[in-house]
């Protein structure tokens, strides 16, 4: 399960404003009853650049644009493929720019064989056991885990209560991440910084896309513990150490099906999807972020173009008052553009709360990806309707139109899952396992996985590595 991540911050290059305050996280009533459009189930073969709308411009565009892989036929088993046999291109253009989820098997690769240390608890403990750790809890055995319900207590006392104890209530998923000084959320919660020597930032496999977050995941089940069936917003890599679990999926083809708690606004060509009041561009970049990441972009070339210009008027070069002529009236554009964005930014501070409610200063550092409870990317579907086809019938009817896929991921193996896919998760005996989540490309090849820079030029940025 993952948390919807607060609005990405404007770029280092404009000035720092408050994201949007989470309150977009609370459940709408219902999501829309308009059914997805028509589509073929794609090979792997679909090219990225068929994320393009094909919408004529006049047109109002379908809330679905879905146009990667979908599972073709209903009870379809996932392939599996060994991990030695693919590298970071072909991995790219067979799953991840078609949006194809699949199962690797093998070896792990070289960047990753440090966390097989993590199969010893007792390493963790010597790492991380005093750590503070936000944990799950749900009420019952019956009870599926994502309703939100978490308490506080150190790394070593949550293993006591799953090692020792055998406790199967508890379960350890995404922590809070605290903000930086100019408003970014960190990459990692202090938990996983403090075990970060063991695994890299970015995958070999994954090549150039951009991570998101990195987690830990912990639980044990006595008879099959389910997550509640949900979708996240970004691409997923999830390593199994321990344990089994069994995956059911749904493509983002098929989201009107799913009774989504949140109210379906739109899902993008590359399966992301926007609820009402959340709107993100396909890549997941807060649109009002976007726009003035653009504008900042433009006013460094201007800028760059009037220098340019006054060293001609300088040096006498024909045609350079003319020159400077247009250097000027291009900056002066990208000024007001970058006005615009920022007053777009005090328009919706001031519907979301003052500035200073939203950050802290000084050494305290504001937490920025808080769990909520009932949150919109998960389904009211309950899991234990989803093997009843007579309660599906009578509850939830257009699940039965769905196609699902199946597969089981063992300790070794590793499911890469595209942004958006719905899953149900089915968890058996004591589990552990690390996932990243990388924003969810929209762009054309191995090299640009996203269509702008914003998302690169921010990781780069921030760690020097992109």
């Amino acid at each position: 399960m993952q948390k919807r991540p607060p609005s990405p911050p404007l770029a280092a290059a404009t000035r720092c404003t408050k994201r949007k305050s989470t309150d977009q996280e609370r459940p709408s009533s219902h999501i829309t009853n308009q059914l997805p459009p028509k589509a073929a189930k794609s090979s792997v073969n679909i090219r990225a650049d068929t994320f393009k709308s094909s919408t004529p411009p006049d047109a109002i565009p379908p809330i679905n644009q879905y146009n990667g892989w979908a599972v073709p036929t209903k009870e379809y088993n996932l392939p599996t493929i060994d991990i030695a046999d693919v590298t970071p291109e072909i991995f790219y253009t067979k799953y991840i720019q078609c949006r194809r989820p699949v199962v690797l098997k093998g070896v792990l690769p070289d960047d990753l064989s440090l966390i097989e240390q993590w199969k010893d608890f007792n390493y963790l403990l010597e790492k991380v056991g005093d750590q503070s750790v936000m944990v799950e809890k749900r009420s019952s055995d019956k009870e599926s885990f994502g309703k939100g319900n978490e308490i506080k207590m150190s790394f070593r006392r949550f293993l006591h209560l799953i090692i020792d104890r055998g406790d199967d209530r508890h379960y350890l998923t995404t922590q809070d991440v605290e903000a930086n000084s100019d408003g970014r959320p960190d990459l990692m919660s202090p938990l996983m910084k403090s075990l970060k020597n063991d695994f890299p930032l970015r995958p070999v496999l994954m090549g150039n896309l951009v991570p998101q977050n990195i987690n830990m995941w912990i639980g044990n089940s006595k008879d099959g513990t389910s997550s509640g069936l949900h979708h996240d917003y970004h691409d997923n890599l999830y390593i199994v150490l321990k344990g089994r679990k069994r995956f059911r999926l749904y493509s983002p083809l098929d989201t009107e099906k799913m009774y989504t708690k949140g109210e379906l606004a739109r899902v993008h060509p590359n399966g992301r999807i926007n609820y009402k009041r959340e709107e993100t561009t396909a890549y997941g970049a807060d649109l009002l972020s976007d726009a003035a990441a653009l504008a900042a972009k433009q006013r460094g070339e201007a800028e760059k173009r009037l220098y340019e210009a006054e060293l001609a008027m300088e040096e006498g070069k024909p045609g350079a008052h003319e020159q400077l002529e247009r250097a000027e009236q291009e900056l002066e554009k990208a000024i007001d553009a970058v006005l615009d964005a920022e007053m777009c930014e005090d328009d919706d501070e001031s519907e979301s709360g003052s500035y200073d409610d939203q950050y802290e200063y000084g050494d305290r550092r504001r937490i920025v990806d808080k769990t909520v409870k009932n949150p919109n990317n998960f389904s009211n579907v309950e899991a234990s309707c989803l093997n009843d086809e007579e309660k599906l019938k009578q509850k939830y009817p257009r699940v039965l139109h769905a196609n699902a896929a199946f597969c089981d991921i063992e300790a070794g193996s590793i499911l890469y899952l595209p942004a958006s896919w719905f899953h149900e998760v089915t968890s058996y005996g004591a589990s552990l396992a690390l996932n990243y989540w990388f924003h969810p490309p929209d762009g054309h090849d191995f090299m640009a996985p996203y269509s702008t820079g914003f998302w690169p030029n921010d990781y780069s940025e921030r760690f020097g590595d992109c």
